[in-house]
């Protein structure tokens, strides 16, 4: 495996305000560039944080058989298991826009007796992810020019919905420098907003086709764009692959993975004012159900595998 160079030109964005001009640029060029970016001021407390990790330790924890009751091959399906994606990850899934009924249906599959700690911890981590959303989304297109947030904000983005996965790595026991926790991907949201632990292991790839550490820090969440958003900015915005690699000998890894997409029966289809006179439109209009379906039934499409992206699914071939 490839080793990544050290970068650091992925700036932090204080977003409890009204981003100044300096930082609407700076958003913009790490959204071209990137497709990462780092947010500080968040809302988001250290305490819930650790309340989160605390009760996804025990939620892994219990054993294999327990949780594939709420596996691929149950009428929930919000668990996937190890082997899936990859053999060091799991994952289980809270869906909304009511977080605490999808909690709680997980709680009581999973657990003894109903753990009502467990769905209003995950209601309110929901919650607070969902409006940080709607704010950040709201930066983002104002960093794609005057106007493009007033104008199509509320008649594009207002039906947008998110998920939340909570992610569990292993640590790798036999190998000697590094493993893949999940392989090289892009997401399929408008945006992702991810808190990482301190073990580390996230890696974007550059335009240049390096892989790029993005350390985690203290206080910091991880926001990236998504193919969604890609295909609606006309590819003024980046929907980077990424990967975890997981260390020899290191420590379970925790992140909480936030998607923000679209409504599913939403038809995705770059406006004019983004296009512009000198851009030729790269996507045919697609609906975001159709594509989520195309990237869950086939096999090289799957998130977790290199495959498949909106490209080509809905990428319009240059004409010569």
């Amino acid at each position: 495996m490839s080793n990544p160079k050290s970068y650091a030109d992925i700036p932090v964005i204080d977003i409890s305000q009204q981003l100044q001009p300096s930082s609407l640029s700076s958003l913009s060029k790490a959204t071209k560039d990137w497709g990462f970016f780092h947010i500080i001021n968040h809302g988001i407390s250290k305490d819930l944080c650790s309340q989160l990790h605390s009760l996804s330790k025990r939620l892994f924890s219990l054993p294999s058989d327990t949780k594939l009751r709420l596996g691929p091959f149950s009428s929930f399906k919000s668990y996937t298991p190890h082997f899936i994606a990859s053999p060091f990850f799991e994952s289980l899934r809270v869906n909304g826009p009511n977080f605490y009924l999808s909690a709680n249906c997980s709680a009581e599959i999973l657990f003894d007796k109903q753990d009502s700690k467990f769905s209003v911890i995950m209601q309110e981590y929901c919650s607070k992810m969902e409006d940080l959303s709607k704010k950040i989304l709201k930066f983002v297109l104002m960093s794609l020019g005057d106007g493009i947030e007033k104008k199509f904000y509320e008649s594009e983005f207002k039906g947008c919905q998110g998920y939340l996965r909570i992610n569990n790595y292993s640590a790798p026991e036999c190998v000697e420098d590094q493993a893949e926790g999940l392989g090289m991907h892009t997401d399929m949201s408008c945006i992702t907003i991810l808190y990482q632990d301190e073990t580390g292991g996230l890696q974007v790839k550059s335009k240049e086709g390096e892989w790029v550490d993005i350390c985690p820090s203290e206080g910091t969440l991880v926001v990236n764009i998504g193919d969604m958003l890609q295909a609606w900015s006309n590819d003024k915005l980046r929907s980077s692959e990424h990967r975890v690699v997981l260390k020899h000998k290191v420590m379970n890894r925790f992140s909480l993975a936030f998607f923000w997409c679209f409504e599913d029966e939403k038809v995705v289809l770059a406006p004019d004012e983004v296009v512009d006179e000198w851009n030729k439109r790269k996507y045919k209009p697609f609906a975001c159900l159709d594509y989520v379906k195309f990237r869950e039934n086939n096999e090289r499409g799957r998130f977790d595998k290199v495959g498949f992206t909106v490209r080509d699914f809905a990428g319009i071939k240059a004409q010569l």
